[in-house]
């Protein structure tokens, strides 16, 4: 930890801000200093104040607590859909790279038929024929996810078998499944971690895109592109209601974006070479 930290002043910052969007996401709804749900129309799009620090929307519901509450969702989100992309994803490149031959071709070409189409479409596709809720959007972009980590064990894995201590393991004759998860997943899970830690971001990106389309998060939920798609219409009479939710996703997908680019850099070998 001492030494990525060291390798950039960014690297800490960056860690610093995905500390504090975890724990708003893990104490979100406890340090709320307001009921993201409860509605007062006596406050409505009241602006910034000292009680209510990012105002009030148009049903007088403290953004500021709304804020911190999406941030529970967007990680939740996040959390599940790459722990079923990286499973699902991971297992059929995996086979797919050590067996080769039919199993291969054909495990590659269903990833393909989900590699055809743009991610945003295909999840929103997924989502319009499934239901517009929180959990088949879980469901749709954990769809849109699963083929690229396939796609990227199965080079992994393809590459390491040609490696002489998996070519000794065979001699040995060690069974492929002893060799995938003794020798060939320890070796691509610093791979694995970079990508997932980049996705985080595009997942709470996408997540927002759905509840802004309404294939999301349904009200009253504070999910941030939902918070955006409400204030649309206030944009120029309480810009604040726009605002804070949009700083909150800008600064989320950025953190985990350049947590990804630190770690990328940290975890490379040959950077870490140049570095010495």
């Amino acid at each position: 930890m001492r030494r990525f930290l060291r390798q950039s002043r960014l690297n800490g910052l960056t860690l610093g801000l995905v500390i504090l969007i975890l724990l708003a996401a893990l104490l979100g709804e406890v340090a709320a200093p307001h009921p993201p749900r409860k509605q007062n129309l006596a406050n409505r799009l009241q602006p910034p104040s000292a009680e209510h620090w990012f105002g009030t929307d148009d049903y007088g519901r403290d953004i500021f607590s709304r804020v911190l509450s999406g941030a529970r969702i967007s990680i939740q989100v996040a959390v599940v859909v790459l722990s079923v992309a990286v499973t699902l994803g991971t297992l059929i490149g995996a086979l797919a790279g050590l067996l080769g031959g039919w199993v291969d071709a054909v495990l590659m070409r269903l990833t393909d038929l989900f590699l055809a189409f743009p991610a945003l479409v295909l999840a929103s596709a997924i989502g319009a024929a499934l239901g517009s809720n929180l959990t088949n959007t879980m469901l749709a972009l954990s769809m849109v996810y699963w083929p690229w980590y396939a796609r990227l064990a199965r080079g992994q894995v393809m590459a390491l078998a040609q490696r002489d201590f998996v070519q000794a393991a065979r001699a040995m004759g060690m069974p492929d499944a002893s060799i995938l998860r003794r020798h060939m997943l320890r070796n691509i899970l610093p791979i694995l971690l970079v990508q997932i830690s980049l996705d985080v971001g595009y997942v709470i990106l996408y997540t927002s895109a759905l509840s802004f389309l309404g294939l999301g998060a349904q009200r009253p939920e504070p999910e941030w592109g939902l918070m955006l798609n409400d204030s649309r219409k206030f944009v120029q009479t309480a810009p604040w209601t726009m605002f804070y939710p949009g700083l909150a996703l800008t600064l989320a997908v950025l953190a985990f974006n350049l947590l990804g680019d630190g770690l990328r850099d940290y975890l490379d070998p040959r950077l870490r070479n140049q570095r010495a």
